[in-house]
C-alpha cells in the first residue's frame, strides 16, 4: 500500500539558480582537488565545511551544503564544469570557491576543485540555527512528500518519501479495535517499512557505521520526529495509527511513535516489544545481562525500556516517572489473524414467537490469515449456560488479513414475552475466540 517515490534532494534553502554575482569569474592558481561521496562532509578552514547532500547523474547535477562550525546556513545546485564563490554566513566576504568537476557514473561520487580565500580566516560568528528537527512537506493533488533530517553522532542524515493520499484515504477507513502489535506488524506496511530499513542502511553505510549502530540510527530518526497528538492530526483522542500514517502525518503521540520504530526494529530482526503504561507507550528491546538499564522480565525474556518520544533518550533509561508503575509488554511476532464481528438484525413477532434474522460480517483485521473459522450464533436466556435457539455454520476454509466474509442467519426464535440477548462467536484453527453480544431484549 503506501508507495514510496525514488529519493530526491532536500529543498533548498534561498534561490535554486545562481545570481550572476556568484558565479566565480577570477582565475585562481593554487587548487586543491578532491573527490567526495555522498552525505559526506568535507572540512576546510575555520570552522568551515561542506557535505553533499544529493548527486543526480543523469540530470547531471549535486546538491551541496554550505556549513560554519557544524551548522548549515546555506545549499546550492551545481552542474558539471560550474565553479561558485561560497561566501561567509552574514552574504560579506567569499570566503572559498568551487567547482563541480566530475559526477561518478554510479551518482555516489563527485571530484571537487576548491581553493580557499583569505576572508576564510576571518572571524564571523555562526548563524544560529534551531536544532529541532526540519521536515519539509510538498504537497500535489495526488501525493505528499515529506523530507526528514535528523541527527546522530553528530552527523546528519535524511530521507525524502512520498505518500499517496488515495492509500491514506484507505487507512483511514481500517479499524482501530486491535491489537497494538497488528498495527506494528501491519502486512499493508511491509512494503514501505521495508524500504525505510533499506534506505536506513545505505544511509549508515555511507556514513562508515556498521550494522550494530543501524537501530540506534533508527531510534534517533523516530525520537526527531515531532509529537503530534491524534486530536490535532486525526481528529481522535486516542487514534493508534499504522506506521505508514505516522510517516504520513509526519509525527505522532507515543504509542504511533512506538508502534512505528517497533516495526522498524522488527524489520531489521530485531526482537521487540511494546510497553504499555497508563497514559503511556514505549519500546522494548531483547537483550541479554551485557545491556545496562531498566528492562521488563517477559517469559524470561528482558526488554529493556526505550523512549521514543523525545531525543537523548538510550535504551535503558526509564523516566521516573514510569517507574515501580505497572507495565503490559506486548512482544511483536511475526503475525497472527485476529477476528472482528459486526452484526445488524431484525425481528418479527408472531403469535407464539419472535423470530430474529441476522446480517453478520466477520473481519480478520490481524496480520495473517485466518484458518478453518467457524461462526456460532445463538439467542442467549437469562438462565445461565441456556439458549433460545442456537446455528452454527459451515467452517469456512479461510479469512485472508484485512479480509471478512458475511453470514445471514435467518428465523432464529424465542418464546412471546421472553427476554434474551444475541450473541456471535468466530473462532478459527489458528484463531482466538471472540465474541460480541446485543443489549437485553423483551420478545
Amino acid at each position: 500500500m503506501g508507495c514510496i517515490a525514488e529519493e530526491e534532494y532536500p529543498e533548498e534553502s534561498g534561490s535554486t539558480y545562481l545570481d550572476e554575482t556568484d558565479i566565480a569569474t577570477e582565475d585562481y592558481t593554487e587548487q586543491y582537488n578532491t573527490t567526495i561521496k555522498k552525505t559526506a562532509i568535507l572540512d576546510l578552514e575555520n570552522g568551515y565545511s561542506l557535505k553533499v547532500l544529493e548527486i543526480d547523474r543523469k540530470e547531471d547535477f549535486a546538491v551541496i551544503s554550505f556549513r560554519k562550525d557544524g551548522k548549515q546556513y546555506s545549499t546550492r545546485t551545481l552542474s558539471t564544469g560550474q565553479t561558485y564563490n561560497v561566501k561567509d554566513p552574514d552574504e560579506q566576504n567569499i570566503v572559498y570557491s568551487i567547482k563541480l568537476d566530475k559526477i561518478y557514473d554510479s551518482s555516489f561520487s563527485i571530484d571537487l576543485t576548491y581553493e580557499l580565500k583569505p576572508e576564510i580566516f576571518l572571524e564571523t560568528d555562526p548563524i544560529d540555527i534551531e536544532s529541532e528537527p526540519i521536515i519539509t512537506v510538498s504537497l500535489t493533488e495526488d501525493s505528499i512528500t515529506r523530507t526528514y533530517e535528523w541527527e546522530y553522532d553528530n552527523t546528519e542524515f535524511w530521507i525524502k518519501n512520498e505518500y499517496y493520499k488515495e492509500d491514506y484515504d484507505l487507512y483511514s477507513e481500517r479499524s482501530r479495535s486491535r491489537d497494538y502489535d497488528q498495527f506494528a506488524n501491519d502486512p499493508y506496511d511491509d512494503e514501505l517499512i521495508s524500504q525505510v530499513t533499506t534506505q536506513l542502511e545505505y544511509l549508515a553505510d555511507e556514513g562508515g557505521y556498521d550494522n550494530d549502530e543501524i537501530p540506534y540510527i533508527a531510534t534517533a530518526f523516530v525520537q526527531s520526529l515531532p509529537y503530534v497528538s491524534d486530536s490535532a492530526s486525526a481528529g481522535y483522542d486516542e487514534y493508534p495509527r499504522f506506521p505508514f500514517e505516522t510517516l504520513y502525518h509526519g509525527g505522532g503521540d507515543c504509542e504511533d511513535s512506538s508502534i512505528l520504530l517497533a516495526s522498524l526494529l522488527h524489520e531489521m530482526g530485531y526482537g521487540v516489544a511494546l510497553i504499555t503504561l497508563p497514559d503511556h507507550m514505549a519500546v522494548g528491546v531483547q537483550g541479554d545481562e551485557g545491556i545496562s538499564g531498566s528492562y521488563y522480565d517477559y517469559n524470561g525474556v528482558r526488554y529493556f525500556y526505550l523512549e521514543t518520544t523525545n531525543s537523548g533518550w538510550d535504551i535503558g533509561v526509564i523516566p521516573d516517572e514510569y517507574r515501580d508503575v505497572e507495565a503490559t509488554i506486548t512482544p511483536i511476532g511475526f503475525g497472527y489473524p485476529q477476528l472482528q464481528i459486526e452484526f445488524t438484525g431484525s425481528s418479527q413477532r408472531q403469535a407464539a414467537y419472535t423470530y430474529a434474522s441476522l446480517d453478520i460480517k466477520v473481519m480478520n483485521v490481524g496480520s495473517a490469515t485466518a484458518k478453518d473459522v467457524i461462526i456460532y450464533t445463538y439467542l442467549e436466556s437469562t438462565d445461565v449456560g441456556m439458549a433460545w435457539d442456537q446455528v452454527q455454520s459451515d467452517e469456512i476454509d479461510e479469512i485472508e488479513a484485512e479480509g471478512g466474509v458475511t453470514y445471514t442467519v435467518t428465523n432464529m426464535k424465542v418464546p412471546v414475552g421472553q427476554e434474551y440477548r444475541v450473541a456471535v462467536i468466530a473462532w478459527g484453527s489458528n484463531a482466538e475466540q471472540t465474541i460480541v453480544y446485543s443489549d437485553w431484549i423483551v420478545s
